[in-house]
């Protein structure tokens, strides 16, 4: 079936976009979503709250750490996280969707889960304890910690964006927790052209981690309604492969000194391997364009050598070249000097424009206590040094271009970890649990 959200999976980029219109520096929803919550008082459900409904921050998270353990996405490598620390909130994104038929049957659902805690524990929520949890809430009648989070999805049939109008079809809702599990379904008949998708996220009690997280969202045609008009595929000509060229830089290679060997064109530029014969290689991971893949490598011995470039197993072309011995002398070329002894280094690498409160807050998390990691700002100076070395980029996306790229063309085998940090206080948190 198709599905008939833009970005459904929250793979794509992100924006700052609000049902206020206004934009806030701890909110961003992924591309084609819109954030929406209350704020304020009063709480009827708890009057003795004096601070309401919470602002929360919303951040697009990667498959990468603190979100590896417990897993916080559900499918690819992005997913949404909405939280707040020591407030309730009542919040989620919507997606307005056009070109619907009127009196198309439809059905939304997706997956959320919450950490519910008072405790710095992620793998434990407040009630329900380690493991995957879910109930409906229609099910469960008690008055206790499971009870706070619940999640549930609606559709405003009319195409409106107001998520507490009463046009809004809400479905069941469910308490879900440390794992991602389907929120219960909702469906409806679209009145007009337009319909309106709601994810929502609703807390009780104002734990210290009221953590949401939210992804593979889903808006589809029920089996016998009527699916919107499509244009037909475009069907582009099949264009004849392109030459395989093979080039070298520089021409002349030195012993210990990095060189390139590009392979542009052929059937399948992001499938090109190579293999070296004649001694030994190193190569970091390749650089790969839609037209090119780049290897940066380094030989340890002079004399002859030959690389082979293939698709897929099938050898395209050879070529040989010679590796000159590098010239004896007293200086260390390039003004580099080598480390006394072999070792291994960890870079944390502040973004730039980061001031003393970024600088304060990776030293308070306890890396350069514990562990005698780098703390610095020059992405140079992270991606030099010996072999053995980490890079975890802070905030990847305020440095021009592509970070990680960056590192694979001019600094290859870097291990590099990419995290993001609203604040300094999450930057804190986040690098205290490495």
């Amino acid at each position: 079936m198709t599905n008939l959200l833009e970005n459904p999976g929250f793979e794509g980029n992100w924006w700052r976009k609000t049902h206020t219109g206004q934009e806030y520096g701890e909110i961003f929803v992924p591309e084609h979503w819109v954030a929406f919550w209350k704020q304020g008082g009063p709480v009827p459900h708890d009057p003795n709250n004096p601070i309401g409904y919470g602002r929360p921050e919303m951040h697009v998270i990667n498959r990468e750490p603190p979100f590896l353990d417990p897993l916080r996405i559900q499918e690819g490598n992005r997913g949404l996280k909405l939280f707040t620390f020591y407030r309730i909130h009542d919040a989620g994104v919507y997606q307005r969707v056009e070109g619907i038929t009127p009196g198309t049957w439809l059905r939304g659902t997706g997956f959320a889960h919450a950490w519910s805690s008072g405790q710095d524990n992620p793998r434990v929520s407040d009630g329900v304890g380690e493991g995957p949890f879910f109930v409906r809430a229609i099910d469960y009648d008690k008055t206790d910690n499971v009870r706070n989070f619940t999640f549930t999805i609606g559709i405003d049939p009319t195409g409106g964006t107001d998520p507490w109008a009463s046009t809004v079809v809400w479905g069941e809702g469910a308490h879900i927790y440390n794992a991602h599990a389907q929120v219960p379904p909702v469906e409806v008949v679209a009145q007009g052209t337009a319909v309106t998708f709601f994810a929502r996220s609703v807390v009780l009690w104002p734990f210290k981690h009221c953590d949401a997280y939210m992804d593979e969202m889903e808006l589809v045609v029920v089996e016998g309604g009527v699916l919107p008009p499509e244009e037909p595929p475009v069907v582009e000509p099949e264009q004849p492969p392109v030459p395989l060229a093979v080039a070298m830089t520089p021409e002349a290679v030195v012993q210990g000194e990095p060189f390139e060997i590009t392979a542009s064109g052929g059937p399948a530029p992001d499938k090109t391997a190579i293999q070296f014969a004649g001694g030994e290689v190193f190569w970091g991971q390749p650089t790969h364009t839609a037209t090119s893949t780049t290897w940066r490598n380094v030989v340890v011995t002079p004399g002859t050598y030959s690389a082979q470039i293939s698709v897929e197993g099938q050898v395209l072309q050879t070529m040989s070249f010679e590796v000159l011995a590098r010239p004896v002398s007293g200086a260390v070329p390039h003004d580099f000097v080598p480390p006394r002894e072999p070792y291994a280094r960890t870079y944390v690498l502040l973004p730039p424009g980061a001031g003393d409160p970024w600088l304060r807050a990776a030293l308070d998390s306890g890396v350069w206590s514990k562990y005698h990691w780098t703390i610095g700002g020059s992405a140079d100076d992270a991606g030099v040094g010996p072999r053995a070395r980490k890079v975890i980029a802070v905030n990847p996306q305020g440095w021009p271009g592509d970070l990680k790229a960056f590192f694979n063309q001019y600094y290859p085998g870097v291990d590099y970890v990419a995290i993001v940090a609203d604040t300094p206080e999450d930057l804190r948190r986040v690098l205290s649990h490495m």
